[in-house]
């Protein structure tokens, strides 16, 4: 099942999503910033995640899958440019510094998230498909 990581805006302690108009499996709170943006993992199909994506509240910064013996291989890509530019677009406007273009997914994420949750690590998050 493919996973997104992302910031999402909160309503209440959710992300500000609706299942009914883009559907999703689940979603993990890794953490949050002034009870206004969480950053979070959700579980999804590739086409509901691209959906969500797409969603002005929501920041993604990478999708990842998981095949044979390899888990979230694409964490080790350098980050796309148009992500990087969103996403540093959101860390900007709030007074965090940006990310290098010459970073991989994996340091975004951790770089990211360990701002919003210090205890962050990529073996204690995770979304199954128990719902």
């Amino acid at each position: 099942m493919p996973k997104l990581f992302t910031l999402i805006r909160m309503a209440g302690s959710d992300p500000e999503l609706s299942r009914e108009v883009t559907p999703y499996i689940g979603h993990v709170h890794i953490g949050d910033l002034n009870q206004q943006w969480g950053v979070y993992m959700v579980s999804g199909t590739g086409a509901q995640l691209v959906a969500i994506n797409a969603l002005p509240q929501v920041v993604g910064i990478v999708a990842v899958t998981e095949s044979g013996g390899v888990k979230w291989g694409e964490l080790d890509s350098v980050i796309a440019s148009a992500i990087r530019t969103k996403l540093n677009t959101w860390l900007a406007n709030r007074g965090y510094p940006i990310i290098p273009t010459s970073w991989t997914n994996r340091q975004v994420v951790q770089a990211v998230f360990k701002r919003l949750n210090g205890k962050f690590d990529f073996d204690l998050f995770d979304v199954t498909e128990d719902l």
